[in-house]
């Protein structure tokens, strides 16, 4: 199943290189896609072979950002230790191997890249780490809730350890002092003849397409949190914008306007005209937006409104006067202007899912926003 996915057995070329595969995306597609309930087994499989193909997009990236003369050297170190026992589970033999692969093609050609300051075994070590890390973290969450059981804690340096123990990667036998991130690795298959399937891809890729190939290769994507909208500094911006603006769904414009604080949508509260199966706009936006949550603002109170299943409550404004008092429904007509602040902790009441903890004034909306 693993080797058609990754393209080691196709007649043709993908369409994509499986290097350029985001590791994350496949895990959550071969979850979905196994026969349920998943057994933890078959989770810790799929695992283990998604991880050989990251760490060799991993040692992939590292040798674009090495220099000429140290791809050499890790060249001939690695092909004089290719033949010992461990030779699979070596970075050094197995980054020799991937520079071997890749020469062969165009892809350490054309535009320089940074290089890495100091490559040294230490250095290398630590960027494979720092490298993999991100899917270990995915993979540990994503394992917690599926199968229960405690997310591990450790310090800092440790974290690649403890997490790759938690996933069933690290050898029970492995000792603490030997410990290299190449140990964790279990190849279905014999990794020179993977490895070689995959940097052949990638070759052909860098023929077609010689100036996309390095920037596609060394991007290292950072996982940003989710965050709300980026509200302007003057709330008149806001009003002036919306409280003219005619609703997509009936085509008028609203009594009652609001602005969905997570995509933006805008939408009539409380309108008739957009009323669907017995629920008004808010509450059906809510449902399909946010899974039953939705953050609104409303137009022309500068208030926000919280809906959470069947029950909603009045958040307050995170917009203040010169006073750092609120407008509700504008009656005072002060300019008032954004706090940061109180932004910043309505996002993080959404993003940690702690509205129903703090927030006590509910009440039942009736479909009815």
């Amino acid at each position: 199943m693993f080797s058609c996915s990754f393209g080691l057995i196709s007649e043709e070329l993908p369409e994509v290189p499986v290097l350029y595969r985001d590791v994350s995306s496949l895990l959550l597609i071969q979850i979905l896609t196994m026969p349920q309930p998943l057994r933890k087994e078959h989770f810790t499989c799929i695992v283990k072979v998604l991880f050989t193909l990251l760490y060799t997009q991993a040692l992939a990236a590292l040798s674009v950002k090495c220099s000429t003369e140290d791809r050499m050297a890790w060249k001939q170190s690695g092909a004089l230790k290719k033949n010992t026992c461990n030779g699979e589970k070596s970075w050094e033999v197995l980054l020799g191997h991937v520079v071997s692969e890749l020469s062969i093609g165009k892809i350490y050609e054309e535009q320089e890249t940074d290089e890495l300051t100091v490559v040294n075994p230490d250095s290398v070590e630590c960027y494979l780490q720092q490298f993999c890390l991100p899917f270990l973290r995915i993979t540990s969450l994503l394992q917690h809730h599926l199968f229960g059981g405690e997310l591990p804690s450790c310090q800092e340096d440790e974290e690649f350890t403890v997490l790759a123990n938690c996933l069933g990667l690290l050898p029970s036998f492995q000792s603490s002092d030997e410990f290299t991130s190449a140990s964790c690795l279990d190849w279905p298959v014999p990794a020179f003849d993977m490895i070689s399937q995959w940097c052949s891809e990638l070759a052909s890729f860098a023929d077609r397409h010689p100036d996309q190939v390095k920037a596609l290769l060394i991007q290292e994507p950072k996982w940003d949190l989710p965050r709300l909208l980026q509200l302007p500094e003057n709330y008149n911006t806001i009003f002036q914008y919306y409280h003219r603006k005619t609703c997509t769904v009936c085509t008028k414009v609203p009594k009652d306007p609001a602005v969905c604080l997570v995509c933006g949508t805008f939408v009539c509260l409380k309108g008739l005209c957009c009323k669907q199966q017995s629920y008004c706009e808010c509450v059906l936006h809510s449902q399909n937006c946010g899974a039953g949550t939705g953050i609104f603002l409303l137009i022309n109170a500068s208030v926000i409104i919280i809906i959470r299943g069947h029950r909603f409550c009045l958040w307050g404004s995170v917009y203040l006067d010169a006073h750092g008092e609120e407008d509700r429904d504008l009656r005072r007509g002060k300019p008032l202007y954004i706090c940061k602040e109180r932004y910043k902790v309505l996002e993080q009441q959404w993003v940690s899912h702690t509205f129903d903890h703090i927030n006590k004034r509910w009440g039942p909306h009736y479909n009815g926003l």
